[in-house]
């Protein structure tokens, strides 16, 4: 019996001291790529009735075929804001 007592103690304190919290992956940081609804990296093409709530980006690409309508934010075609976000998304 106090063997058992002896692993199981061993166990909890293992448990408490190294949490599994600390083994979780973490957040990448997504940076500017954050605000995106959508970030392409040559074209966006809409073919149907689609909403995207958010902002719009392609780079280093600048083409978007059938929007609008159906955005709700702006579109950053191939400019600093896009560029900028394609790199945090690589580095992400």
């Amino acid at each position: 019996m106090r063997r058992y007592l002896v692993s199981f103690s061993l166990a909890a304190l293992i448990i408490l001291i190294f949490p599994a919290t600390a083994l979780a992956a973490s957040d990448p940081g997504l940076g500017g790529a954050g605000f995106f609804a959508v970030l392409a990296g040559t074209t966006v093409t809409n073919t149907g009735p689609s909403w995207i709530t958010g902002q719009l980006g392609v780079a280093p690409g600048s083409a978007v075929t059938g929007f609008p309508p159906g955005t709700s934010g702006p579109q950053h075609l191939g400019d600093s804001v896009a560029t900028t976000a394609q790199t945090n998304l690589t580095a992400a």
